[in-house]
């Protein structure tokens, strides 16, 4: 009857976190933004996006022109001087690609605020107008595009700002980052800047990223922190990112080593370089967020003095940071990575001593327990990997060109229930491998793989260590009276035990899992599948680890 508690318990607390957790993907609510006339208005952006968006304007199209010169004439009808700076294409690349392409010229738009104190320490922002051939490009990038128009409107309704703000437009972005490449040569301007924001879009729905920043970020990120009231930023994002093939804009203009921020909305990756990327299937809720995060920022920026910015600039350290809910961030050096593991090994150390003096654990059957929980997350993997192709085969699952699977709207149900038959999975082989080797053998054998993975991360992929470090952490302080058999550690102590193990684990890895999928579909359900495995086993083997201490006592 006590384990059947304390697994309701457990379920109850592990849906609660999940929901808490999973604010942070809402974007806020037009009432929540609140706000004047002087403010971003996301009805606002949305009728831009409505003439930026009619119709497909790749580089060097009829629409190309028209969209240019409706964002031209947005500016000037806001009495911000603009220029378009116009460059061969075959300057920028060659002449044979110049001809394939089929454009002369590559053609930026730049706007321009005058700052009270003069250009230095100037403040860019920037999205790409071109769209590709197949789409009118709503999201990618006129989500962008729009935000920085709606931006400059509402910064216009404000006294005259400290610091020169830019806004550039690029062209040529989608075959290959012309307009950023170009821009480059304009060091009249990019001499003067010391902050840039890029704005892109994988997908036409789903709450913008933080997902790249200029290194040493910390400084950068604590601003952002306090600046934006709606912040979902994460470090493994930016880590991840910086170890793949992709680009933006922002990739040709980090090389100034200019302080930087690069976001990006992902879901919706249906309507990425599709013909379903237009207006009528856009989300306002995405274009208000970006409105969220960009606003408050150039405010902050657009009044900070000199020595502001150059502390900022002076920063020696990357940050590790992570949503925990809607409106929380929490951020931190990565030079707390290391000592954070030597705390957890002391941990382990100290627990295993007290565990074999005791007598809580046998090492043989330790042994047998970790190795047999590896083999049946082998086997779990293995099954979910031949079943997604199964899968693709039975429902005509699409494979784009990056060789990710979709299955339309049915993807999040599909992916709900794979979670859901790993969690029975898991259930099955914990009290299988519970039963032969010793149900506390287990559950100390569930600890030392997130041990194992919080070491391996905090060498190697510190911006995701948090997420296996912090609860493993947790877990043994809380799990150390129970190895000393305390008098104390009994009855409500348990159940602190176990929402010492559900909370931090799922508030700080499900997310991660979620945006894993939104990044990479349904194909990474293999790997999601095991995630699913590791945080589902320590939560059983604790539970039944607690119960056969009930029963000692």
């Amino acid at each position: 009857m006590k384990k059947r508690k304390l697994l309701i318990f457990a379920i109850l607390l592990g849906l609660l976190t999940l929901f808490i957790s999973f604010s942070q993907f809402l974007s806020p609510s037009t009432e929540e933004m609140g706000g004047t006339e002087k403010d971003f208005s996301s009805d606002r952006a949305l009728d831009y996006l409505k003439e930026v968006a009619k119709e497909p304007h790749p580089m060097g199209s009829p629409a190309n022109k028209k969209v240019r010169d409706y964002i031209v004439k947005y500016f000037q009808n806001l009495d911000v001087p603009v220029e378009i700076q116009s460059t061969p294409v075959k300057d920028v690349k060659d002449e044979k690609y110049a001809a394939e392409l089929g454009a002369e010229t590559v053609e930026n738009i730049i706007a321009k605020i005058p700052g009270t104190s003069g250009d230095d320490n100037a403040i860019l922002l920037t999205a790409h107008y071109d769209s590709v051939t197949e789409a009118p490009g709503a999201s990618d990038d006129g989500y962008g595009v729009v935000t920085i128009m709606e931006t400059a409107r509402a910064l216009k309704q404000m006294p005259a700002p400290k610091n020169t703000i830019y806004f550039v437009l690029t062209d040529g972005e989608e075959p290959g980052l012309f307009g950023a490449r170009a821009f480059k040569d304009r060091t009249d301007v990019l001499n003067k800047v010391s902050v840039m924001f890029n704005f892109e879009a994988r997908g036409n729905a789903g709450v913008p990223i933080l997902f790249e920043t200029s290194s040493n970020d910390l400084k950068l990120v604590q601003l952002y922190k306090k600046a934006v009231p709606y912040p979902v930023a994460y470090s493994f994002a930016s880590e991840m990112y910086k170890r793949m093939p992709n680009d933006t804009d922002f990739t040709e203009l980090k090389v100034t080593k200019k302080l930087g921020y690069n976001f990006a909305n992902m879901n919706g990756l249906e309507a990425y370089h599709a013909e379903t990327d237009r207006v009528e299937n856009s989300d306002e809720g995405t274009i208000r967020h970006f409105g969220s995060y960009v606003f408050p920022l150039v405010k902050k920026y657009m009044m900070m003095d000199a020595k502001e910015f150059q502390i900022i600039e002076e920063s020696k350290s990357d940050a590790i940071y992570f949503p925990l809910m809607k409106k929380t961030l929490i951020v931190y050096s990565q030079k707390v990575v290391i000592p954070l593991m030597v705390v957890l090994l002391i941990l382990t150390a100290a627990i295993f001593f007290y565990s074999f003096k005791k007598q809580v654990i046998q090492i043989k059957g330790f042994a047998l327990s970790f190795f047999a929980m590896l083999g049946s997350l082998v086997a779990i993997f293995i099954f979910y990997f031949l079943l997604i192709r199964l899968l693709t085969i039975v429902f005509y699952g699409e494979i784009n060109e990056y060789s990710m699977v979709m299955f339309g709207t049915y993807d999040p149900t599909i992916l709900t229930l794979l979670v859901l038959l790993a969690v029975v999975f898991s259930f099955f082989f914990t009290k299988w491998i519970s039963k032969k080797y010793g149900t506390m053998n287990f559950a100390m054998s569930t600890q030392v793989l997130w041990i194992v993975l919080a070491v391996i991360t905090s060498l190697t992929f510190k911006g995701v260590s948090y997420a296996f470090t912090i609860p493993a952490i947790i877990s043994l302080l809380l799990v150390l009276p129970i190895v000393l058999k305390l008098n104390w550690a009994k009855a409500v102590y348990h159940y602190v035990v176990v929402a010492g193990w559900v909370v931090p684990s799922i508030l700080l890895l499900a997310p991660i899992m979620y945006l894993m999928y939104v990044a990479l579909t349904i194909s990474i359900a293999p790997l999601l599948v095991i995630l699913t495995a590791i945080i589902t086993f320590p939560i059983v083997a604790i539970v039944n680890w607690l119960m056969v201490d009930d029963n000692e006592a």
